[in-house]
């Protein structure tokens, strides 16, 4: 599901290596949980694209609304993604000015599968481009969606 270079958009590097863990008891029920980072020059900064599935959709609901409670202090809202049971946008940055460094994320929950798409950028004030952000989310919940329902997940940014 964690999208490979040809479905990012283009110029943009793999940053790190692709973390996969599988089945932890101790996490409330995950079945497997995925990393992949890239590096997007057109951003000035990187992209992380995550995910954690479960057993049953109440514990991606429990996920789901722990990350958000934890991020109640970030400026949450609403976000509206296709085919999407739920999600919501959390942008706030640190550091000073000369040196802040700022996120803005998108998390989601589809059935039994909590996932996120979050965007670090250096920069004074700015956050990351909330088109990008939308369009590679989109990419990535549609990749999900195609592999609940037993498909290869073939989904690319636009």
């Amino acid at each position: 599901m964690l999208p490979d270079s040809d479905d990012v958009p283009p110029g943009w590097k793999k940053a790190g290596t692709l973390s996969l863990d599988g089945a932890h008891p101790e996490d409330g029920g995950s079945l497997a949980y995925g990393h992949l980072g890239y590096a997007a020059t057109d951003l000035e900064g990187a992209v992380g694209f995550g995910l954690q599935s479960f057993r049953k959709p109440a514990q991606a609901i429990s996920r789901y609304t722990e990350s958000k409670s934890k991020m109640a202090s970030a400026h949450p809202g609403p976000a509206r993604i296709p085919d999407v049971d739920a999600a919501f946008t959390a942008s706030y940055c640190i550091g000073t000015t000369a040196g802040r460094t700022c996120s803005t994320s998108i998390t989601l929950r589809l059935g039994s599968v909590f996932a996120y798409v979050n965007i670090n950028t250096v920069g004074p004030t700015t956050a990351a481009d909330p088109k990008v952000l939308n369009s590679v989310t989109r990419m990535f919940a549609q990749r999900i969606r195609q592999a609940q329902h037993g498909q290869s997940p073939s989904a690319k940014a636009t």
